[in-house]
């Protein structure tokens, strides 16, 4: 599939636009310290990361051993939340380039779409405080629609709020999440190597692989 020349470009945020693991970690370490609990590392929460926070805290209690039921989990997802939206930008900085290159994309008549299994409400405040939330056009969170990746809905349901077709939009991701929501709806996808997947093997089934946001100029300056 081609990937240049779009006029749309959807973005997973944890990862691709945002290094959120140091503000993951310590909140998850918040968690763990109630209940007497040794701390994960930054490796750890990056090989986690991209299901949304249930599963985040879901993958820490099997990695931690701790005994599993849903009840269990609930309290210790409020603990981490909690935690986490009061410092959700402590440590999160965006990515080398990510802003120069969202604004020349902007500039460029380039949709902007945020695609991200991140509470939508969590989203929005992280970006609006890195100062990029105005930048784009949509956002799609963990619950904005019944489905999230790797299902295609939001994906989907992003190219009908516009009124766009498939080959006019592409998916930036750095996870087997974006890859299958990208191949499901039936778009082309970009994946960046510096974000937060333990799974290199995907790296073989994208359009293509960049190892920085910069390189997202280049896909559109022959328009």
């Amino acid at each position: 599939m081609s990937i240049t020349n779009k006029t749309m470009m959807l973005f997973d945020l944890d990862g691709t636009l945002v290094d959120t693991a140091p503000d993951f970690r310590n909140s998850v370490n918040y968690m763990l310290e109630q209940y007497g609990e040794q701390p994960v590392t930054l490796e750890d929460i990056r090989d986690w990361v991209g299901y949304g926070g249930r599963e985040l805290i879901k993958r820490t209690m099997l990695a931690k051993d701790i005994q599993f039921d849903n009840a269990k989990l609930d309290k210790m997802l409020d603990l981490f939340l909690s935690h986490y939206t009061q410092n959700i930008d402590d440590e999160s900085k965006l990515y080398d380039s990510v802003k120069e290159t969202l604004v020349f994309l902007k500039n460029n008549n380039v949709r902007l779409s945020v695609c991200t299994n991140k509470d939508e409400t969590l989203s929005k405040t992280l970006l609006a405080k890195l100062e990029v939330l105005d930048l784009f056009d949509y956002l799609v969170g963990a619950h904005t629609f019944p489905k999230r990746k790797p299902d295609p809905m939001p994906i989907l349901k992003t190219l009908e709020f516009f009124g766009a077709e498939k080959n006019d939009a592409v998916m930036v991701g750095d996870s087997i999440t974006d890859l299958k929501a990208a191949r499901g709806a039936g778009i082309p996808i970009v994946l960046v190597d510096y974000g937060y997947t333990d799974n290199k093997d995907i790296y073989n089934n994208a359009d293509l692989v960049i190892s920085n946001f910069s390189y997202l100029k280049e896909l559109i300056r022959s328009s």
